[in-house]
């Protein structure tokens, strides 16, 4: 393994220390393979303190105290990977998980991966990690527990089939003489490792499918869990940052420029290509110093831009001529053409932005042959990638150390904050230490584009769509960030139409288009992505047709869903837990949305199902409950689902009722929690999950239950009032 972070073990206690940095420093190799060892040695030496450390494969090893130590690749945003992802190793290792601990792991092969339409490379995105590692993790634990169970039967004297391995003990069976994996380490490090262990059987799992507490919820408990924010290292230096007022707009010069040098604490100013940094002593010094400076903008190439004009360019194109056709079933436009009834319906969704608790921030050290990097980083290779071109070093000579990441939903994988970082330590020859503003995160951020939707439909005489045209218009993610991609699409973005241009539903005449609409705003991948606008226009207009047809939307959807008995599951489970056919108390109105959320690029699917109940009190929205089933696949640790499902349904509830970035003159105009809100906790709902068992392997669940909120929030205000809400945010609607 290589390069930890933080250390926490089942205790919760932080572990960190010099030793562990320079033993990773001796270990360090980027080539290798999935899960044999890269060292050539089985045994590591701590360059301090002559420490040895054994080594079984890529993603474990055993301290001198016995303790197994777990790798884990993928950055802790909340999502719970760090109990996860060890539990499903832990538990084919046969380890003792009160010894467990965790570190933070990079620079390997074993920990990078193809997916998301991404090259391979060590990242956190699309709600790939349990997919991707389920096997992988349960391979590698498998080899160890081989390893130690002939190690033990050696020391025995006996064959491997007389003995056991339990609780991170080899047990020989005839006696009951045990030995435990820390006393066995050293000969199980040199038994060779088999490419192809043998698998337990799910019945002989005592880990994977238990709910397990988190193992870093006492660090955080504590205060002892390192985040970006919290990172010290020897003759550090602060930085703080100005950003230009506009989008796209760069620094000139700084007209009082020895003025702000002289200020207590300041260090040096440094002009950098989008941003001027001050380097300080302190944070304080160094930001109110930047307040000081007076610096001369050149306000970038892009013409004059806002949100009124945008919104009216999307909605222009929905009568566009020049729509690109994604998907075409049947001959859904003589159906059109032939003059019947048709239900038509607009939506609109905004800009967004992540808005993370903790604004990004890192901490870098240029040195002349290497760079090493502090934070909380969700990319690791985009960050080795990035440093390595701009200060001409090879990709393996950026060390990168990953901390907690304070909430990220896709915005830490991007490097510009680390480039902001390597740029001032690079000027001063120390490492530095950026931390952006909350104003300057939000307003110099990558936003999730807005879209708008024109959905039309001829119903049959059963109620359900003869005929559906779906039109979706709005900046493209893909043509903005992977131009190729999207060139070789055709020039449509499966990001815009995810769930519409794959529907699940049955149609037999199905147009689905786009209009792809250049802006000057950065955009990139924000949770769920595409699908927290596209699932809201397709639900929400499902639910038009439903009660078109006069027939129970519930209802509605199995006929559309009949084919899927996946799905058919999902929403049968959800609207028992939530009585939807029964009698709702006095003044309690419900709506309903479904998902069949589809990872990137094919990694996995999940169906999920949305309940949500309200009141209206004096005219305003009162969230009661929300209920949403889920078939994520086989469940690795039920408590972590519930609390993804509960922390999405969350986010989408601020994303449904506050959620909006608006522009003015080339800027946004948000700054801070005061006029880009999150939802209170007294407007938090109770939340019921309903895990529906499932035989599938593991799929992706961090994302998946933020699509359908919106629509089944609208579904039920529409039943309360009478009045259909087809744009978000629903600002008004909340009480």
């Amino acid at each position: 393994m290589s390069r930890p972070g933080n250390v926490v073990g089942g205790n919760g206690a932080n572990r960190t220390g010099t030793s562990r940095r320079d033993f990773l420093r001796t270990g360090l190799a980027i080539a290798g393979s999935l899960v044999l060892p890269l060292s050539a040695s089985d045994v590591l030496y701590a360059a301090d303190s002559g420490e040895r450390f054994h080594e079984i494969n890529d993603w474990v090893r055993i301290d001198p105290d016995g303790r197994t130590v777990i790798g884990l690749s993928q950055a802790e945003v909340g999502q719970g990977v760090y109990t996860g992802l060890p539990q499903v190793l832990a538990d084919e290792m046969d380890a003792d998980w009160r010894q467990v601990s965790v570190e933070f792991v990079t620079g390997r092969d074993a920990y990078r991966i193809a997916a998301a339409n991404e090259a391979p490379q060590q990242f956190v995105g699309a709600s790939m990690s349990v997919t991707m590692f389920y096997t992988r993790l349960r391979i590698a634990g498998a080899q160890a527990r081989e390893a130690f169970l002939q190690a033990g039967a050696l020391r025995f004297g006996v064959r491997a089939t007389q003995c056991v391995t339990r609780s991170g003990r080899v047990v020989h069976l005839q006696t009951g003489h045990t030995l435990s994996y820390g006393e066995l380490v050293a000969d199980a490090a040199r038994i060779a490792l088999n490419p192809h262990p043998r698998l337990k059987p799910e019945s002989a799992h005592s880990l994977i499918g238990q709910s397990l507490h988190k193992l870093d919820v006492p660090a955080k408990v504590d205060g002892s869990a390192v985040f970006g924010i919290d990172v010290q290292v020897p003759d550090m230096l602060i930085g703080a940052l100005k950003m230009a007022p506009t989008l796209g707009g760069r620094p000139l010069g700084v007209g009082n420029l020895d003025e702000v040098r002289a200020l207590p604490g300041v260090i040096e100013v440094v002009v950098a290509k989008d941003a001027v940094i001050v380097v300080a002593q302190s944070y304080w010094q160094a930001k109110k110093a930047c307040d000081a400076a007076d610096v001369q903008w050149d306000p970038g190439q892009a013409g004059a831009f806002d949100s009124a004009t945008i919104l009216a360019q999307r909605k222009g194109a929905l009568q566009s001529g020049d729509a690109v056709v994604a998907t075409k079933t049947g001959q859904p436009e003589p159906i059109f053409a032939a003059g019947h009834a048709t239900v038509q319906a607009d939506y609109h969704t905004p800009y967004i932005v992540h808005a993370t608790m903790e604004p990004v921030n890192a901490t870098v050290h240029v040195r002349e042959h290497d760079i090493e990097v502090w934070g909380p980083i969700q990319g690791q290779d985009k960050v080795r990638g990035t440093l390595a071109a701009i200060f001409k070093v090879p990709a393996d000579k950026v060390i990168v150390n990953t901390t907690f990441l304070g909430g990220s939903f896709g915005r830490k994988y991007l490097p510009d904050f680390v480039v902001h970082a390597a740029v001032a330590s690079h000027a001063v020859k120390r490492p530095v230490k950026v931390i952006r503003s909350r104003e300057d995160d939000i307003r110099h951020g990558f936003y999730r584009p807005g879209v708008s939707a024109r959905f039309r439909a001829v119903l049959g005489k059963d109620g359900l769509p003869l005929a559906l045209h779906a039109r979706v218009v709005g900046q493209s993610l893909y043509a903005s960030i992977k131009p190729d991609f999207f060139k070789k699409a055709g020039g449509w973005d499966e990001t815009m139409l995810d769930g519409i241009y794959d529907l699940s539903y049955v149609v037999p005449n199905l147009l689905v288009d786009s209009v792809a609409l250049p802006q000057p705003i950065p955009v990139s991948f924000m949770r769920s992505v595409g699908s927290t606008s596209s699932v809201f226009f397709l639900e929400s207009f499902i639910n038009e047709l439903a009660h078109a047809a006069s027939i129970d939307p519930l209802r509605y959807r199995r006929a559309l869903l009949r084919n899927d008995p996946l799905a058919l599951n999902v929403l049968d489970q959800t609207a028992a837990k939530a009585n939807w056919f029964g009698k709702a108390p006095a003044g309690l109105s419900r709506g309903v949305g479904y998902c069949l959320y589809t990872g990137r690029g094919g990694a996995f699917t999940t169906y999920v199902a949305t309940i949500a109940e309200l009141r209206l009190i004096d005219g305003r929205a009162k969230l009661e409950r929300i209920v949403c089933g889920v078939d994520c696949g086989r469940a690795i640790n039920p408590l972590l689902i519930r609390e993804m499902i509960e922390g999405g349904i969350g986010f989408a509830l601020t994303n449904t009722f506050k959620s909006e970035i608006t522009f003015a003159e080339r800027a946004v105009v948000q700054g801070n929690f005061s006029d880009y809100p999150l939802l209170y906790l007294s407007e938090m709902p109770k939340i019921d999950v309903v895990i529906v068992d499932s035989d599938r392997a593991p799929q992706g669940c961090g994302e998946v239950s933020l699509p359908p909120v919106a629509p089944a929030v609208a579904d039920a205000l529409f039943r309360a009032s009478g009045t259909r809400l087809r744009s978000m945010p629903l600002s008004q609607a909340l009480a």
